[in-house]
């Protein structure tokens, strides 16, 4: 087996992650004729349902603060305070919360097996989504639930806080040589962590946390999907607190994230995306976060499926050296299209949703790994085409051809007519020096920042120095591309052919 232990931080991610776990599940396969799509081992450990029945549970650690937990939340006290009051002679009064009350697509799930129900009805209910375990299909280990405790004040955004977060939550429940120890003491051939987190939340939080792991795990691989603040650089109010304050945690967290992971794919806020400029092929509500994170999630769980794959030859080590074969350039963009029906033209795979900072100006990129989901042979003769425009060949350029992305009932309904059982997906992940262009703005500002004497540092408990030196190292990752940019491609020899 070759484990990877994810770990979800933030609301975003989790909203992600959910429809990325229920897509898992959609891979499983219960008839003995049926051969599973994914190498469960992977992904899932063996545990108990509700009922106390076999089951595969996420190898997950979810963080998010325990109001975003819904129905999913516990109280880890509720025992201990049954306890101490056991032996009090005197009268005690019990005030506990109000219980969040199943969803109803949760009770959907229940009555779906229910012999009794008519195939009419087996249509999930149209409701408004009002936590990310509202629609969740699997079964989580109790040790996968991690409910950090809500704060009085608005920390979002302040990088010193959520360390300090982290450091007594870890104290607290002892995270790193409990939940995080046994969940790697666990697996056979550990490979290493797939991350993603919510940079405004979870930021600093995730900065320790990765600190902390890399002090005992050096080597080990790290691949993580940031999710960047709902602010950028080049749109910021100068002097505006919130504004300031969010860009510079975004670029701290850019700085931990180049010190402390293998592959970061820096993802904008939703509003940020850019759209294709044709007919959209399917339909999002820019404030409706269960639309947005399924999108997200099937691009993204569509990339990095190679790493999942039954009989696989992809492990994160080889993954992550593919993209950055450069080495110092750990940074990558993602992108993809979902297609829900009909032929597949050039515009749905050149013309995608671009999900991360990008360079208006094309560059050739240092390497891609593409994956196509349920392409006919007509479709993969557009997509061959189109590669052969491209000025990549193999092995810097790798294709995946993968069977059509899964549509739970789960997934929001954001395509035009009837919901379909599955579609047509393409998703890019690639790295490539246009990165350098979005990382100057964040330096620019940073500098900007620390030469106008911004309160807003002060208040942060960041020192001039420390800012500077912020400053110094993304100017330095700027540099490291364009110097990389120049040199000779004699690292990787390249074939005669495409694949």
């Amino acid at each position: 087996m070759r484990e990877i232990l994810y770990i979800q931080a933030g609301s975003l991610s989790n909203y992600t992650g959910t429809h990325f776990w229920n897509t898992q599940e959609s891979y499983f396969a219960y008839d003995e004729d049926d051969v599973s799509l994914a190498d469960h081992s992977i992904s899932f450990r063996e545990g108990r349902d509700p009922h106390n029945y076999p089951t595969l549970c996420p190898r997950l650690l979810v963080f998010d603060h325990k109001s975003n937990f819904g129905s999913l939340a516990k109280d880890r006290s509720t025992e201990e305070d049954v306890s101490s009051v056991s032996t009090w002679p005197g009268k005690v009064l019990r005030h506990e919360k109000e219980r969040v009350p199943q969803s109803e697509y949760q009770a959907f799930l229940e009555a779906e097996n229910e012999p009794n129900v008519m195939e009419l009805d087996k249509n999930p209910p149209e409701t408004k989504v009002r936590f990310w375990s509202d629609y969740s299909r699997v079964f989580f280990d109790p040790k996968s639930i991690q409910p950090v405790p809500d704060t009085q004040e608005n920390t979002e955004g302040d990088w010193t806080a959520s360390q300090e977060i982290f450091r007594q939550y870890d104290k607290d429940v002892e995270l790193m040589e409990g939940p995080v120890r046994l969940a790697i003491e666990e697996c056979d051939n550990f490979q290493g962590i797939q991350m993603m987190h919510d940079t405004a939340t979870f930021g600093g939080f995730s900065h320790a946390m990765l600190k902390s792991f890399r002090e005992e795990h050096r080597k080990t691989s790290i691949m993580t999907f940031a999710l960047l603040s709902d602010v950028m650089p080049n749109m910021a109010e100068i002097g505006y607190v919130p504004h300031t304050r969010g860009i510079i945690n975004d670029s701290l967290c850019l700085q931990s994230l180049h010190e402390l992971c293998d592959l970061t794919v820096p993802v904008l806020a939703p509003r940020y995306w850019r759209r294709p400029t044709g007919t959209p092929a399917f339909y999002t509500d820019a404030k409706n976060i269960h639309q947005l994170s399924a999108v997200l999630s099937a691009i993204a769980e569509s990339a990095t499926l190679p790493l999942r794959l039954r009989g696989g030859l992809d492990d994160l080590d080889s993954y992550i050296g593919h993209l950055k074969w450069r080495r110092s350039l750990p940074f990558a963009h993602l992108s993809g299209n979902l297609l829900p029906g009909g032929r597949v033209s050039r515009a749905n795979v050149d013309d995608v949703v671009q999900l991360s900072s990008h360079s208006e100006e094309r560059c050739t990129p240092d390497a891609r790994r593409d994956v196509s989901r349920g392409f006919a042979e007509e479709d993969l003769n557009v997509y061959k085409s189109w590669t052969e425009m491209s000025e990549l060949r193999h092995p810097l350029l790798l294709s995946h051809h993968a069977p059509s992305y899964p549509i739970q009932t789960s997934f929001p309904d954001i395509f035009p007519g009837s919901r379909p059982k599955s579609i047509k997906l393409f998703s890019s992940m690639t790295t490539s020096p246009s990165t350098a262009a979005p990382l100057s703005q964040y330096a620019t500002f940073v500098q900007d920042a620390v030469r106008r004497r911004d309160a807003t540092l002060t208040a942060m408990d960041l020192e001039d120095d420390d800012v500077k030196e912020l400053a110094n190292v993304l100017w330095e990752i700027v540099d490291s591309y364009d110097v990389n940019s120049k040199e000779e491609d004699n690292g990787m020899e390249l074939g005669e052919d495409e694949e």
